[in-house]
């Protein structure tokens, strides 16, 4: 009888402690998103704890969450607790400063609010799956023909959609630069040379670190372009 009341009385006592556990553990999760939250304001760099890349704090949404613009130039909803400040100097440093407009700050033609979205949700799509394929890897190809790039060019004129091909040329070489690749060929055709030409500007003007060459002609004839990302683009 003595030792039944005894190992009953571990019971209750070991159930007790394991609720008092479990309640400080989450008092412990809440004060951190607590924390989190606070330390969160509009111009804040972040990084994602479930996903590659980072992001700027751009509204607060609520007492736990915010939104987010992402590296791609898209603005999401996170939740504060899966958000992490970057401090370190460093770190900021490892994204390139140049600044490369969003699909929507393009966009500029009378389409439907519909395919905005649409084309904005693509384009995140796209460069979630790009870093996705450029980790571990020393090289990848990219093709900037409008056909590879958006479902239809109805209603986008041809200037816009040069600046789409130049902002998703742009936006997939920093991709290559944060998951510190050596060389990305871009496929952007003949035609009269406009594209290429920007390309290898806007290497040479924003890009000191990455060089261009022209792709092997027995493969791309002489419709590509290599860019070769240098060392010194990690720093």
């Amino acid at each position: 009888m003595h030792d039944t009341e005894t190992r009953q009385g571990r019971f209750i006592r070991n159930v007790e402690k394991e609720q008092s556990m479990r309640s400080d553990f989450d008092k412990g999760m809440t004060n951190f998103a607590y924390m989190g939250l606070n330390a969160l304001k509009v111009g804040t760099k972040v990084r994602f704890l479930d996903e590659v890349g980072n992001g700027i704090v751009t509204k607060i949404l609520s007492d736990a969450k915010v939104m987010v613009e992402d590296d791609s130039g898209f603005e999401y909803p996170y939740d504060a607790s899966r958000l992490l400040v970057i401090e370190d100097i460093k770190e900021e440093k490892m994204a390139y400063e140049r600044v490369v407009p969003t699909v929507l700050e393009i966009i500029q033609q009378d389409i439907s609010p519909e395919r905005k979205s649409r084309l904005e949700k693509d384009f995140k799509t796209k460069y979630r799956e790009a870093n996705a394929r450029a980790h571990g890897r020393s090289d990848m190809e990219i093709d900037l023909h409008m056909h590879a790039i958006v479902d239809s060019q109805s209603g986008l004129n041809p200037t816009t959609m040069l600046e789409l091909q130049l902002a998703h040329f742009e936006r997939m070489l920093q991709i290559g630069i944060r998951q510190r690749m050596k060389k990305l060929v871009f496929i952007h055709g003949i035609g009269q040379g406009v594209l290429r030409h920007q390309i290898w500007s806007r290497v040479e003007q924003y890009y000191p670190d990455c060089s261009c060459r022209s792709a092997d002609p027995r493969e791309y004839g002489s419709g590509a372009t290599e860019v070769w990302i240098g060392e010194s683009a990690f720093n």
